[in-house]
Protein backbone atom coordinates (compact mmCIF):
# COMPACT_ATOMS: atom_id res chain seq x y z
CA UNK A 1 0.00 0.00 0.00
CA UNK A 2 1.46 3.31 -0.95
CA UNK A 3 0.93 6.58 1.27
CA UNK A 4 1.13 10.06 0.11
CA UNK A 5 3.70 10.56 2.50
CA UNK A 6 5.30 14.41 2.87
CA UNK A 7 8.88 15.43 2.23
CA UNK A 8 9.83 18.53 3.28
CA UNK A 9 6.16 19.15 3.84
CA UNK A 10 5.39 19.00 0.49
CA UNK A 11 3.05 15.35 -0.28
CA UNK A 12 5.00 13.33 -3.02
CA UNK A 13 1.94 13.66 -5.39
CA UNK A 14 2.87 17.36 -5.47
CA UNK A 15 6.25 16.86 -6.34
CA UNK A 16 5.23 14.00 -9.62
CA UNK A 17 2.17 16.60 -10.22
CA UNK A 18 4.62 19.93 -10.99
CA UNK A 19 7.16 18.02 -12.86
CA UNK A 20 4.43 16.42 -14.91
CA UNK A 21 2.61 19.77 -15.09
CA UNK A 22 5.53 21.69 -16.46
CA UNK A 23 6.36 19.01 -19.46
CA UNK A 24 8.24 16.72 -17.25
CA UNK A 25 8.20 13.20 -18.51
CA UNK A 26 7.96 10.21 -16.11
CA UNK A 27 8.57 7.71 -18.87
CA UNK A 28 11.09 4.95 -16.86
CA UNK A 29 13.11 4.74 -19.70
CA UNK A 30 13.73 8.14 -20.89
CA UNK A 31 12.48 10.67 -17.72
CA UNK A 32 12.64 9.02 -14.84
CA UNK A 33 16.17 10.26 -14.00
CA UNK A 34 15.54 13.65 -14.98
CA UNK A 35 12.73 13.37 -12.59
CA UNK A 36 15.45 12.05 -9.93
CA UNK A 37 17.62 14.91 -10.40
CA UNK A 38 15.55 17.41 -10.50
CA UNK A 39 14.21 15.90 -7.20
CA UNK A 40 18.09 15.68 -5.85
CA UNK A 41 18.72 19.14 -6.85
CA UNK A 42 15.69 20.40 -4.20
CA UNK A 43 18.24 18.73 -1.68
CA UNK A 44 15.93 15.51 -1.18
CA UNK A 45 17.87 12.68 -0.27
CA UNK A 46 17.97 9.49 -1.81
CA UNK A 47 15.46 7.65 0.49
CA UNK A 48 13.08 10.59 -0.10
CA UNK A 49 13.68 10.48 -4.02
CA UNK A 50 12.72 7.11 -3.81
CA UNK A 51 9.71 6.97 -1.86
CA UNK A 52 8.46 9.63 -4.41
CA UNK A 53 9.76 7.78 -7.55
CA UNK A 54 8.20 4.73 -6.14
CA UNK A 55 4.51 6.48 -5.91
CA UNK A 56 5.09 7.96 -9.30
CA UNK A 57 5.77 4.32 -10.99
CA UNK A 58 3.03 2.72 -9.78
CA UNK A 59 -0.65 3.18 -10.92
CA UNK A 60 -3.34 0.67 -10.77
CA UNK A 61 -3.75 -1.62 -13.70
CA UNK A 62 -7.29 -1.28 -14.13
CA UNK A 63 -7.13 2.53 -13.76
CA UNK A 64 -4.91 2.81 -16.15
CA UNK A 65 -6.20 0.52 -18.64
CA UNK A 66 -9.59 3.06 -17.93
CA UNK A 67 -7.73 5.99 -18.83
CA UNK A 68 -6.33 4.67 -22.20
CA UNK A 69 -9.42 3.70 -23.34
CA UNK A 70 -10.80 7.15 -22.44
CA UNK A 71 -8.41 9.04 -23.89
CA UNK A 72 -8.19 6.56 -27.08
CA UNK A 73 -11.78 7.00 -27.78
CA UNK A 74 -11.55 11.14 -26.95
CA UNK A 75 -9.20 11.02 -29.75
CA UNK A 76 -11.45 9.47 -32.44
CA UNK A 77 -14.45 11.44 -31.82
Amino acid sequence: MFENVKVKGVHASRYIMSWIRVGGSLHWTTGQSDFADWLESLGLSESEIESICEIARNGKMELEMSAARFLKNIKTE
